[in-house]
């Protein structure tokens, strides 16, 4: 039986070849190949479910319907539309999302779509990561974990919306194109949430007495 899984390091486009075989033969309900989907991509779904929902008991019970979901509709896939795990994350965070509204937790910022795209192209030059810090000096160590804390403090304090498009955007590494996909809203909306997402990260990092190269006065939720 054709097996995904490669003992040699591959390319991205081996890769996207091995993604759509798999999905091909679980359109074909094939079940062994379903576990191998499941095992390939189920850790990576949780995580970012786990950062949407903030409930780790709930997180469970999502991975499972947005599986099921792929299990049903693995025939609808269309690699021309985008890598599968693109498709994967637009599966889980619609599943998320319903999550969050059959549990009254989800709302969306009011802000949003406020920002005019072109205010939306220097959001690099004005919002930027803290830098590593030295790992051998104890003060230096002790003020990582600290901030790594205050962060996530901070991202617990955004919405779903934000807090979802930070995780695509740095934690899973997606592209505004493809995170427009999952999210399935337009290109310039997903350039605003990351716009106000990382300004409210430096406002509530402030508050913990962190501060970062962002302008936090208009931040304040």
């Amino acid at each position: 039986m054709w097996s995904p899984w490669r003992k040699t390091r591959v390319s991205e486009h081996d890769i996207a070849m091995d993604d759509l075989k798999l999905i091909q033969a679980v359109a074909r309900q094939d079940r062994q190949a379903f576990k191998w989907l499941y095992d390939r991509y189920a850790p990576r779904i949780g995580s970012y479910l786990l950062k949407l929902l903030k409930r780790p008991e709930q997180v469970d019970e999502a991975v499972n319907d947005t599986m099921l979901a792929v299990w049903q509709n693995a025939g609808r896939f269309d690699p021309a539309q985008g890598c599968l795990l693109t498709w994967l994350f637009g599966i889980a965070h619609h599943k998320g999302l319903k999550t969050l509204r059959r549990t009254g937790r989800f709302h969306v910022e009011q802000s949003l779509d406020t920002l005019p795209p072109a205010a939306l192209d220097d959001t690099e030059a004005h919002t930027r990561s803290p830098q590593a810090v030295a790992p051998h000096n104890p003060e230096h160590t002790v003020m990582g974990w600290e901030l790594g804390q205050a962060l996530l403090w901070a991202l617990d304090q955004l919405s779903p919306e934000h807090r979802a498009v930070i995780d695509l955007t740095f934690g899973q590494d997606r592209s505004y194109p493809e995170i427009a996909t999952i999210m399935d809203c337009p290109v310039n909306t997903v350039k605003t949430r990351v716009f106000h997402a990382r300004k409210k990260l430096a406002y509530w990092l402030a508050q913990r007495g962190h501060t970062i190269s962002a302008t936090t006065e208009e931040a304040s939720p």
